[in-house]
């Protein structure tokens, strides 16, 4: 028969007896006193099978588990790995993206090797996550995906994480109503379960508050920003309350509650630094100076937007430099600065043109059709906030085409074009309605 055989192609009985030998042991000594010497020189020489009865003996016999012993692991192997692989997810975060990756690689192949694929799971979410940072959405969600299919042994808080993921992707390539659907599956299977995960719970009702509210479901992502709020007085890990701080803050403003946003934004904030989080930690203000623009703060916004891309560019994270940069042009444009405005759109162009976020691309022909409208020149702001409204009506982001097809109707109006304005103003109106917006603070 032939046995299992490790990373450098040992025998499981080969690696008996050099264990055996490495102790200065007889084969009588390692056998006894349950088995003879004659019993473990066959099991030794590979012509009789251990069961998993005598594997328990002998990995008990030296010091091992029987996993050690059958698959060549070194003693305390899968608790280094997850160390070390939480150890260079915060490289990643800190802008560290090749010796992140190199690492996330080694483990998964000595993941494998050693038969651990829970550890195997969590390299490929690594490795999901540098793509993701790199913002290359339909790659990293291929990755996510591979990651989930490793999921059975995983502990359920990594699932969770696997699908928060996923579901930011889906969103960002235009299915936000299948984003929040599978996310929705996945937190009844969670909820289901005996106990409860707190941790798993927690992510996946903070995977589900950005895609409803921009979808206009505002009831909804309140009842899963309340139900988060439970969970995070139950979850352990720092990070998933830190990130539920973050979304949180997303509809506290969009009920038009500024303070308690800003407030849920200064606890994810300290949570990400404590835990050398950067790129976290810069999203935080990135969030912060889109309130502060909400409150008509512009200055303030101003100068946090700019911290928050110089700290994403630092930590490497693409997509939150064109977020941040995105929004920093539209507080320039209210402050008049017509041309910077533009220019910092130009800047990103490549990044927007690399990656098919339809948030993005509608929110960047939204802001460049009202820079048109401001430059008086209506038939291009017609044609680039048509061009936004359609991209946002089909992505189902109705709370941004209620403010899109205002502007619209009002450039339309501007040239007299009133049928066509009417069906502008008409087209928010229907979004309004068929979102549940009627939540207020």
């Amino acid at each position: 028969m032939i046995y299992r055989v490790s990373m450098t192609g040992e025998s499981l009985g080969a690696r008996i007896r050099r264990l055996r030998t490495a102790r200065g042991w007889t084969q009588r000594e390692l056998a006894g006193p349950r088995y003879d010497r004659g019993f473990l020189a066959k099991v030794e020489t590979g012509t009789r099978p251990p069961s998993d009865e005598v594997l328990d003996y002998l990995a008990r016999r030296l010091g091992l588990t029987v996993d050690e012993l059958r698959f060549g692991r070194p003693p305390g192997v899968a608790e280094a790995l997850w160390t070390e692989l939480a150890d260079a997810y915060r490289a990643l975060q800190q802008g560290r993206v090749a010796d992140a990756d190199t690492i996330f690689g080694n483990a998964a192949k000595r993941a494998i090797a050693y038969k651990l694929p829970d550890v195997e799971c969590y390299a490929r979410f690594c490795r999901a996550e540098v793509l993701w940072q790199a913002y290359d959405i339909e790659g990293s969600k291929a990755a996510f995906e591979h990651a989930a299919r490793l999921g059975a042994s995983a502990p359920a808080w990594l699932r969770a994480m696997i699908t928060h993921r996923w579901v930011t992707c889906e969103y960002l390539l235009g299915a936000a109503g299948a984003a929040v659907a599978h996310a929705e599956a996945a937190l009844a299977e969670v909820r289901a379960a005996t106990p409860v995960d707190p941790d798993a719970e927690l992510a996946l009702l903070s995977a589900l508050i950005h895609p409803l509210v921009e979808m206009g479901g505002l009831r909804r992502a309140r009842r899963a920003a309340e139900d988060g709020r439970l969970a995070a007085a139950l979850a352990s890990r720092p990070d998933f309350i830190a990130r539920y701080h973050r979304q949180a803050a997303q509809l506290w403003q969009a009920v038009g509650l500024g303070d308690r946003a800003d407030e849920d934004l200064g606890e994810a904030l300290r949570l990400f630094t404590s835990l050398g989080y950067d790129r976290d930690a810069a999203r935080c203000r990135w969030a912060r100076g889109f309130l502060l623009r909400r409150m008509d703060r512009l200055p303030e916004a101003r100068a946090e937007l700019t911290a928050a891309r110089d700290l994403l560019a630092a930590a490497g994270s693409r997509e939150g430099i064109l977020g941040a940069t995105i929004e920093l042009a539209e507080v320039r444009r209210r402050q008049g600065a017509l041309d910077e405005a533009e220019a910092l759109i130009e800047d990103v162009r490549p990044l927007l043109d690399d990656a098919p976020d339809v948030e993005a691309v509608g929110e960047v022909h939204r802001l460049l059709g009202l820079i048109a409208h401001a430059r008086d020149d209506l038939p291009r702001a017609t044609t680039l906030l048509r061009l936004a409204a359609d991209e946002q009506e089909r992505a189902s982001l109705r709370s941004s085409l209620v403010n899109t097809s205002l502007h619209l109707g009002d450039v339309l109006r501007a040239q007299g074009l009133l049928s066509d304005a009417v069906h502008a103003y008409r087209r928010g109106v229907l979004a309004a309605v068929d979102s549940d917006s009627d939540v207020v603070g």
